[in-house]
C-alpha cells in the first residue's frame, strides 16, 4: 500500500511541476492532488514527498479561493513538520499560512505566522528567508495602515533581494513598496516601483505576479484620473489572472474596472461588471471584496434611482464590515448611504447616517481616515 501511495503522490507532483502555475489546473486534478497529500500524510516516512506536494499545490488552492479548507490543512502540515523537527519546512508553511490568512482578512493572524517564520530564519542565518518574511510582514503592516514599519521592512527585503539577484522576490518587494506609497495617496512615488515590478515579472515570465503588477498600476491610474490607461492595465490583468486560473483576483480586477465605468457614469456597464465579480466572490466566500462589490452596487443603484435595491446592497455591505471590525469601510458605506436618503427626500435619515459614520472615524489620524473625515464634513455641509 505504501508503494501505491508513493507512486500516486509522485504522479501528482509531476502534474503540478509540469503545469508550473502557467495554466489553470482542472478541478479533478486539484482534488486528486489534495487526496494524494491526505493519503501520504498517513505514511510517516513519506514526509519528503508530502511536503513537496503541498508546496506545489499551495498556489492553486490560494488562487482558487479554497482558503478555509486549505488553511486548516496547512495547520495540520505545520504540526507534522514540527513533529519531524523540520524547522525549515515549518517556516515555509507558516509563510503560506500567512498568505491564506491575509486573503481571509485576518491580518493579525498573518503577522503572527510571519513572525514565527522569521524567528526560524534568523536563528538559521538564512538571509533570503528573513527577507521573504520581512517583505510579507511589510505588506501586512501596510494593510493595517502602519506605513513607516512597512517601509522599513520592505526596504530591508529589497536590499537583500537586489544583492542576491532574486528576480521574482525582487519584483514582489518592488510591488509592495509601490503599494505602500499608493495607499498613502503618494502616486508619483508609487509609479516607479510598480513599473519596475511589471518589468521584472515580464523578465521572469511570472504571469500571475505580472497580473498583480498590472492590476496595481491600473488602480493607480484610475485613482489619479487617467481612466484610459487604467482600463488597459486592468483588462490585461484580468486576462493574465484567468490564463493561470485565478478567478478570485480576476473578480477583484473586475471590481476596479467597474469603478472606472462608475467614474465615467456608465452605470449599466458598471452594474454588469460588479455583478459578475460578486458572483465569483460569493462562491469563494470572500467577505471583504464581496462587501466591496455590494457597496459599489449600492452606489450604482442610488444613481439609477432604484432605492430599494440600493438600500439592500448597502445593508449587506454594512453587515459584513461590522462583522469584520472595519470601521473605515463601515463609515464610508454610511457616507454613500446618506446620498440614498437625500435622493429619497429623507434628510433626517441622511443626517443619521452621517452622524453614525462620524462616530466611527472621529479622532483617527491615519491618512485614509482623515480623507474620509473631510468627505463626511462636506456631505454634512451639503445637508445644510
Amino acid at each position: 500500500m505504501r508503494d501505491v501511495i508513493l507512486a500516486n503522490a509522485r504522479y501528482w507532483l509531476k502534474v503540478l511541476h509540469e503545469s508550473q502555475n502557467s495554466r489553470p489546473l482542472p478541478e479533478p486534478d486539484l482534488r486528486g492532488a489534495a487526496k494524494a497529500i491526505e493519503a501520504a500524510l498517513q505514511v510517516p516516512d513519506l514526509w519528503d514527498v508530502t511536503r513537496s506536494l503541498a508546496q506545489a499545490l499551495h498556489p492553486y488552492m490560494e488562487q482558487r479561493g479554497y482558503w478555509a479548507e486549505w488553511g486548516n490543512f496547512l495547520q495540520i502540515l505545520i504540526v507534522r513538520a514540527r513533529q519531524k523537527n523540520d524547522e525549515q519546512t515549518e517556516a515555509e508553511l507558516l509563510l503560506r499560512q500567512a498568505a491564506i490568512l491575509r486573503q481571509r482578512g485576518d491580518y493579525s493572524g498573518a503577522v503572527l505566522a510571519c513572525r514565527r517564520a522569521w524567528r526560524y530564519y534568523r536563528r538559521s542565518k538564512n538571509r533570503s528567508g528573513q527577507a521573504g518574511a520581512f517583505s510579507y510582514l511589510g505588506d501586512l503592516y501596510r494593510l493595517r495602515g502602519q506605513f513607516w514599519r512597512a517601509l522599513v521592512l520592505c526596504r530591508a527585503a529589497l536590499a537583500v533581494f537586489e544583492s542576491e539577484a532574486c528576480i521574482v522576490e525582487l519584483a514582489s518587494a518592488e510591488n509592495r513598496l509601490g503599494l505602500i506609497y499608493f495607499d498613502q495617496g503618494r502616486y508619483p512615488e508609487a509609479i516607479p516601483y510598480l513599473e519596475r515590478a511589471e518589468a521584472l515579472d515580464r523578465q521572469a515570465g511570472d504571469w500571475h505576479s505580472l497580473a498583480k503588477a498590472l492590476h496595481n498600476l491600473g488602480e493607480l491610474h484610475r485613482r489619479s484620473g487617467d481612466l484610459d490607461k487604467a482600463l488597459i492595465c486592468l483588462e490585461k490583468a484580468t486576462r493574465y489572472y484567468l490564463d493561470v486560473g485565478d478567478e478570485i483576483h480576476a473578480a477583484r480586477a473586475c471590481l476596479n474596472i467597474g469603478n472606472v465605468y462608475l467614474r465615467q457614469a456608465d452605470l449599466r456597464r458598471a452594474e454588469t461588471t460588479y455583478t459578475r465579480a460578486e458572483i465569483v466572490l460569493r462562491r469563494s466566500g470572500d467577505s471583504l471584496d464581496l462587501a466591496g462589490a455590494r457597496h459599489n452596487l449600492g452606489i450604482v443603484y442610488t444613481r439609477l434611482g432604484d432605492w430599494e435595491e440600493a438600500a439592500a446592497c448597502f445593508a449587506r455591505a454594512l453587515e459584513q464590515w461590522r462583522a469584520r471590525g472595519e470601521p473605515w469601510r463601515e463609515a464610508n458605506t454610511l457616507g454613500e448611504m446618506s446620498v440614498l436618503y437625500v435622493g429619497r427626500g429623507d434628510q433626517p435619515g441622511a443626517r443619521a447616517c452621517l452622524d453614525k459614520a462620524w462616530q466611527l472615524v472621529k479622532g483617527r489620524s491615519e491618512p485614509h481616515f482623515v480623507r474620509l473625515q473631510r468627505e463626511l464634513t462636506e456631505r454634512r455641509k451639503g445637508l445644510g
